[in-house]
């Protein structure tokens, strides 16, 4: 029988699995981790729409609305390259950084507008 998890051959009559303890009629399903890179780039895409919103007239709400979606998503993605690790945690992390700055710029200017 093979493991499900790591494919050793095992005999028929074994429940776990010889090389890794798996049990053997379990099915194996990977844990899937979050995409570090699609968080981080979504992060400074909202902030570059933040920064934007607060240039154009007559959108001030819609900069403070975005501005703080983003804050609570940049803060997020900016820990999370470092969480996971990988080879290119210093770039997610500094473009996570990228727009968490330009969505509290954008949740700032946007505010001011809307109060003025």
């Amino acid at each position: 029988m093979k493991c499900p998890k790591c494919g050793f051959d095992n005999p028929e009559d074994v429940l776990f699995c010889k090389e890794c303890d798996w049990r053997t009629d379990i099915p194996y399903v990977p844990e899937r981790k979050p995409n570090a890179a699609m968080f981080c780039a979504l992060a400074l895409v909202i902030g570059i729409a933040a920064a934007a919103l607060c240039i154009k007239d007559d959108t001030a709400i819609a900069a403070v609305v975005l501005g703080a979606a983003g804050m609570v998503l940049g803060g997020y993605a900016v820990n999370l390259p470092r969480l996971l690790g990988g080879d290119r945690k210093t770039l997610l992390t500094l473009i996570a950084g990228v727009g968490l700055m330009l969505s509290m710029v954008g949740f700032m200017l946007g505010l001011y507008e809307a109060v003025l």
